[in-house]
């Protein structure tokens, strides 16, 4: 994938935070229940195509960390689009 294309994915996966946000605060419930949880699907998409060390695993216990790695960069506040391109490709 190109480095423009996931770095705009990194950006709708933003937008998506933003707006779950908002659902949480008016509904009480996330995007991540009912209809809408295939957003995340998303969140696949940027970690297929990331760095070896946060694709998923057969081994469950490896798997979580490697998510648990990969979520905590996307979800970063304080991080350009930009600067999460970097750190999950390195």
């Amino acid at each position: 994938m190109r480095k423009e294309d996931y770095i705009k994915l990194i950006r709708v996966a933003e937008g998506i935070m933003k707006i779950e946000e908002a659902s949480r605060i008016l509904s009480g419930c996330g995007l991540d229940e009912g209809e809408c949880t295939s957003v995340y699907l998303l969140w696949e998409v940027l970690r297929d195509n990331a760095a070896e060390r946060f694709r998923k695993s057969d081994d469950l216990e490896e798997d979580s960390e490697n998510y648990r790695a990969f979520t905590e960069i996307l979800e970063n506040r304080e991080m350009t689009a930009e600067e999460k391109w970097e750190e999950l490709m390195m």
